[in-house]
């Protein structure tokens, strides 16, 4: 344990500075959203609105990234990224102001989509910028503490959520958890999110090399990037049958007040945190392809566990398990597929991935809330345990094969080099 503490501490001193302040921005960006999460649903359902139109809501940014993806790609490939970068920070501060104020069925709506477009902004700069503030050798470990970043600040904001709603209640809303107290905490939100705006401000611009105007596009294999992402996308739809709805699964399931949802749901980011981080020691062990088989594998009885156990313990425990070792997969997958194409066709890619992964998710979220009306969280807990297994299945058949040849070509270094 000692050795492997030694290890990330090494990689992240080797990192270079613009890597650090990438980090920094992240862990800014994913505290204010985590604190805008906790309570975003639970504030629209306290403001007279059903579960149907919070799966609307819910839908709509999903469906403006799938969208907005390729064509702003395109649009914005001569452009730098840093400049995107600020622009979708910006924009996305601007939405969570503005669902923090107006109630209206259209103002909400209009707002969600453009929430959207920031967040396909995100999706096409955020991947390609990470991969030319890293090198080849310490990719895996920039992206892994990335999204552990992201996570830890994720656990650190669901945390405060929950106690700070309380708070606002107890003080001004004579202990009730209505739309007024829910509504600070948004407000609370915001904030952090002119921190997150002023972090990626120092963010340094990296050559670009081989950037062309058209984004990758041209040159860009169709058919391998269908082969590369198609597991994922599927991934992707059964996530969104149940998280986006986490918060109203244990409230209501559960009947629990706020600060003790704030406690359930600030382990979900903690434990994507210390998956993140086990993903870099399990790559140089069994490789890229076999780790996220391995851990989205292990995943799926623990998925199952939490949705039809009935036990607050039993449901947290095995959502933590399930959460950590889902998402483990998820930095080594960035790698992996970036891998898979050269420098200029980062961007492409990405936002080929942004738009697929999106629409199937926002897919399944708006058809989860229509679900849950007739039949609880059931059925959406089944179908996203089928699509979790269809796409491990796929996975293994596709790829395996690959990096066992890969494997014996290379000779013994190559579990250590993975498949970049």
């Amino acid at each position: 344990m000692k050795d492997i503490l030694k290890n990330y501490a090494a990689a992240l001193r080797a990192f270079r500075p613009n890597a650090r302040r990438f980090l920094a921005f992240t862990f800014l960006l994913s505290l204010a959203q985590s604190v805008y999460g906790l309570v975003f649903n639970l504030y629209i359902l306290k403001t007279g609105y059903t579960m149907d139109f919070v799966g609307t809501l819910g839908a709509i940014p999903g469906l403006t990234v799938a969208a907005l993806s390729i064509p702003l790609a395109v649009l914005t490939a001569g452009l730098p990224a840093r400049r995107m970068l600020l622009v979708s920070v910006g924009l996305s501060s601007a939405v969570m102001l503005g669902m923090a104020v107006f109630t209206g069925r259209a103002p909400l709506m209009l707002l969600a989509v453009l929430g959207g477009a920031a967040g396909a902004l995100m999706g096409i700069t955020s991947a390609p910028l990470m991969a030319r503030s890293s090198s080849q050798e310490e990719r895996q470990h920039f992206f892994s503490f990335q999204f552990a970043a992201s996570m830890v600040a994720a656990f650190a904001g669901s945390l405060s959520a929950g106690w700070l709603t309380r708070g606002w209640a107890a003080l001004f809303c004579a202990g009730e958890e209505n739309a007024a107290a829910y509504r600070l905490t948004l407000f609370f939100a915001c904030l952090l999110m002119l921190a997150a705006a002023r972090a990626a401000a120092a963010i340094n611009e990296p050559d670009a090399a081989g950037k062309d105007s058209e984004g990758g596009f041209a040159e860009l294999n169709k058919g391998l990037a269908l082969y590369v992402l198609l597991p994922q996308l599927m991934i992707g739809f059964g996530a969104g049958m149940i998280m986006p709805y986490l918060n109203i699964f244990f409230k209501s399931g559960f009947s629990l007040n706020i600060a003790s949802l704030g406690v359930c749901m600030s382990l979900m980011p903690l434990a994507m945190a210390v998956g993140g981080l086990i993903g870099p020691l399990a790559v140089r062990r069994l490789g890229q392809v076999r780790t996220m088989i391995f851990f989205q594998s292990l995943s799926i009885p623990f998925l199952a566990t939490m949705g039809f156990s009935g036990l607050l313990v039993p449901t947290v425990m095995a959502a933590f398990a399930r959460t950590m070792l889902m998402n483990a997969s998820w930095p080594v997958y960035s790698v992996f597929m970036l891998g898979h194409f050269p420098a200029s066709q980062h961007q492409a890619v990405s936002s080929i991935y942004s738009a697929g992964w999106n629409l199937a998710n926002a897919a399944s979220t708006r058809l989860s809330g229509r679900l849950q009306m007739d039949f609880g969280f059931t059925l959406p807990f089944l179908i996203t345990i089928t699509c979790y297994a269809a796409a491990t299945l796929l996975l293994s058949r596709r790829f395996l094969r690959t990096e066992k040849a890969n494997k014996k070509a290379a000779g013994p270094a190559a579990p250590e080099e993975g498949l970049e």
